[in-house]
């Protein structure tokens, strides 16, 4: 009886003889096993397959990783030690004082060190290097400004290309003009219009685009004293941010809309409307003010013989220029950009106004260039010796006079 509900739970075989039809059915239920088993093993090793491609794409991707890991840490910045942390820290103290720099946090002292170090840096390399000429390099009011505050205040590379197209007041040079011969016939190997004392003192756009009101209220200052007996005149570039609507205040501007704008309403004084490096609300310029006004501007020939004719027998000229990294930090000798950087290595563009010209003792043909950088920048309190008579840079491209 045992035995037999055994058999029952088929717990144990039983040894009673099989009908036909139950054999067939234990012939297919084996047939199913197998089978069963059989696709087991096969999703196995087709799992196992997957795992292996995984695992190999894995090992491959964490190859990669640490490859470019090892190269990151290859060029990996240097760190400096505390002695150089503490000597980094003294040199940006004086130069702050010196520069009479103040800092609203921490946080903005820390962007400023970090600004100051990099310029360091960079001067250090650049003095090494002999690539734009004989030039010294050194700290100005500009050293703590970070590589994207120096860009912003500069124009769009594209900007001079379109100037001459779509200028509507600047006309070409009459040729009645262009040849002019200088007063004594041969032109002299060194002229300044700095000495006739007729060029007010360097000024500062800071951190704004605005080079183009700049360069445009300084052609206008010289050309008036010129014209007018000697008579100098400080005028205002926060008149061009805030009623010349047709430019872009600190996101650029050009001079042809300038010049028009200084030709039919003219420009305040700077004591009336002193400059605040951003557009202000309104264009506050009384009808009673005196203005200072323009008759006419001329593109003149772009090359170094028709700027020095213009030069010398109506005024200074009003240019525009690539500008690259180093410029920045120009501290004496004639700057002489290289072609490769001059193609390669452009920034932005810059207007500025050339007053005069000359030669190095090394014979080395430069324009005396006045800029808006403040006059800590550059030479005699805000010029640069720029080479001369080879276009370095575009500066001989878009010269423009003007008559007041």
């Amino acid at each position: 009886m045992l035995y037999k509900n055994l058999v029952k739970q088929n717990l144990v075989g039983s040894s009673e003889p099989k009908n036909e039809k139950q054999c067939h059915l234990d012939d297919l239920h084996s047939q199913v096993y197998y089978s069963h088993q059989s696709n087991l093993r096969m999703l196995a090793l087709v799992t196992s397959l997957v795992m292996f491609v995984i695992y190999l794409q894995l090992n491959t991707q964490k190859a990669v990783v640490t490859n470019n890991l090892e190269q990151s840490n290859r060029f990996r910045s240097y760190k400096p030690t505390e002695m150089d942390l503490e000597k980094i820290t003294k040199e940006f103290s004086d130069y702050s004082e010196k520069y009479q720099k103040k800092h609203d946090n921490d946080k903005e002292s820390m962007k400023r060190l970090n600004a100051y170090h990099t310029t360091s840096e960079n001067i250090k390399e650049w003095q090494k290097s002999d690539e734009h000429g004989n030039v010294e390099y050194g700290h100005n009011d500009l050293s703590d400004w970070t590589d994207e505050e120096f860009e912003k205040s500069l124009l769009p590379k594209s900007f001079y290309q379109r100037l001459h197209k779509e200028a509507e007041f600047i006309k070409p040079i009459p040729e009645s003009l262009a040849n002019m011969e200088g007063n004594s016939g041969a032109y002299p190997d060194f002229f300044d219009w700095r000495d006739r004392n007729v060029v007010t003192p360097v000024k500062a756009q800071g951190q704004c685009g605005s080079c183009w009101a700049f360069a445009s209220t300084a052609t206008v200052e010289a050309a008036w004293a010129i014209s007018h007996g000697g008579e100098k005149r400080n005028l205002s570039e926060q008149t061009l941010l805030d009623c010349d609507l047709d430019d872009n205040a600190c996101d650029g501007g050009d001079e042809d809309k300038a010049f028009r704008y200084i030709h039919r309403n003219g420009l305040a004084y700077a004591a009336d409307l002193p400059y605040v490096a951003h557009r202000q609300n309104t264009c506050s310029i009384a009808s009673s003010w005196n203005t200072t006004k323009i008759k006419a501007a001329y593109f003149l020939h772009h090359d170094e013989e028709s700027m020095i004719n213009w030069l010398i027998n109506f005024g200074p000229v009003n240019i525009g220029m690539a500008v690259i990294q180093p410029m920045r930090a120009y501290k004496g000798g004639v700057f002489k950009p290289s072609k490769y950087a001059c193609e390669n290595e452009v920034i932005g563009l810059h207007a500025l106004l050339i007053t005069g010209y000359g030669t190095s003792e090394q014979g080395e043909k430069y324009w005396i260039v006045k800029n808006s950088w403040g006059n800590t920048w550059g030479v005699e309190h805000g010029y640069i010796y720029f080479a001369r008579g080879i276009n370095a840079c575009g500066i001989e491209d878009e010269p423009i006079g003007i008559l007041a």
